[in-house]
């Protein structure tokens, strides 16, 4: 900053108390960037100012302080703490409202965007302007408090500044406004990662929801089959089994559209579609069931096993004349849940993946979207039949996506068959 007299004090005192402005304009603006509430797109800026004259006095008090002492070490004449106070407090705080006035003009010229040259031309011409009003500043608060009477006539001092602090001044403009555009670009930044993540969310949320609507009508077209099939053999298990399929529309209505449910209630919901295939196969069909306790909690993708086991169904104890197993097991392996459904019915074919029917499809792609390469689907040739598994990963609370984060600075520029 500035000394008592330009004589008095040496250059390096002065480059040293130059440095601490700098610094002094990088904290001012991360004080800044909080609390800028959107206006017509291009916002009006609410800055802690308490705060940021706060912390200006402090840096003022401090190079005062240093300068105290290098005067001290040099057995200088009228070397009082005081004066050195008020002069450093005095430059600060014109030099914090000449940051506050770019702060302001950058909600007009933000040097962002493709008129960033006209801004930066703007401001060249503000930063002119401001070099000798931040002059005439400092010295009327040097003259209204009596600093350096002694030195130098006020008219002197001015004069004297002017000629010498004029570039002086021009640079310090310049450096705060590169600091304020560094900040607005990367906050523009992370604002257009925000919006592009909120529009990603936005595109699986509705791919998950058109997946889901898919499965009702294909899996009612193939509950409906089933009727049918007992209608003319055995008209009671018929009826048995249109009222056991209302009752599992019921369930499968009566979900909210969550992407993600316990592991506990999909088993519930598997286990009444599957009442329907045993009352459709009769004793053909051997149930075995094996869910660990401690996965009960766990969290899977909404309607994920009705599509599993009905595929089971469709394509292992359908296709068999004989006694069918199938068997549905869970439980955690590390930090995956594995799921596997067996059947001891025709084994697989070799390309089964681009021959996968609407259910084995539909929950590929669901577990895509919900875990990217987290989550696995295999279906192989396993024993007499066929095994198919799912790896997910482990969590018992549901799932949250954070989008970007909670704090972002505001600125003026802110506007079922596979086969």
């Amino acid at each position: 900053m500035r000394g008592l007299a330009k004589s008095n004090l040496i250059e390096p005192q002065a480059d040293a108390s130059r440095e601490g402005k700098m610094t002094e304009s990088g904290q001012k603006t991360e004080s800044e960037l909080q609390n800028y509430p959107r206006k017509n797109g291009r916002g009006l800026f609410v800055i802690p100012v308490a705060y940021l004259f706060a912390i200006m006095t402090g840096l003022a008090l401090l190079l005062a302080w240093q300068a105290h002492q290098v005067m001290k070490a040099w057995n200088r004449p009228n070397n009082y703490f005081s004066e050195q106070a008020a002069n450093q407090l005095i430059d600060f705080y014109v030099w914090s409202l000449v940051a506050l006035a770019i702060w302001q003009y950058m909600r007009v010229f933000s040097l962002q965007g493709p008129r960033w040259k006209r801004d930066l031309a703007v401001h060249l011409g503000i930063a002119i302007v401001t070099a000798p009003l931040a002059t005439l500043l400092y010295i009327s608060g040097v003259a209204i408090t009596g600093l350096g009477k002694r030195d130098m006539s006020v008219q002197a001092r001015l004069m004297y500044n002017l000629r010498g602090e004029f570039g002086q001044n021009i640079i310090e403009y310049l450096t705060i406004l590169a600091v304020l555009a560094s900040v607005e670009y990367y906050r523009r930044h992370r604002e257009s990662q925000r919006e592009n993540l909120q529009l990603q969310h936005a595109l699986t949320e509705s791919k998950l929801q058109t997946l889901r609507a898919q499965l009702n009508p294909h899996f009612l077209f193939n509950a409906m089959n089933s009727v049918s099939c007992l209608l003319h053999r055995d008209a009671g298990a018929a009826d048995q089994m249109l009222s056991r399929v209302a009752n599992l529309l019921r369930l499968t209505l009566a979900r909210d559209d969550s992407r993600e449910v316990g592991l506990l209630e999909e088993v519930e919901l598997a286990e009444e579609y599957l009442e329907i295939q045993k009352i459709r196969f009769g004793s053909r069909l051997r149930l075995e069931i094996d869910i660990d306790d401690d996965v009960l909690e766990a969290r899977v993708p909404n309607m994920l096993l009705q599509p599993l086991v009905e595929n089971a169904c469709v394509h292992g104890v359908a296709r068999t004349r004989g006694d069918c197993r199938l068997e549905l097991r869970a439980k955690a392996e590390g930090r995956n849940l594995v799921i596997s459904i067996y059947n001891d019915g025709p084994s697989v074919r070799p390309d089964w993946k681009t021959h996968s029917g609407i259910g084995l499809k539909n929950t590929i792609e669901r577990l895509s979207l919900l875990y990217r390469e987290s989550s696995t689907l295999e279906l192989l040739n396993f024993r007499e039949g066929v095994r198919l598994v799912v790896r997910i990963p482990l969590v018992t609370t549901p799932a949250t996506i954070e989008m970007v984060d909670p704090v972002l600075p505001r600125t003026p520029a802110q506007s079922a068959t596979i086969m």
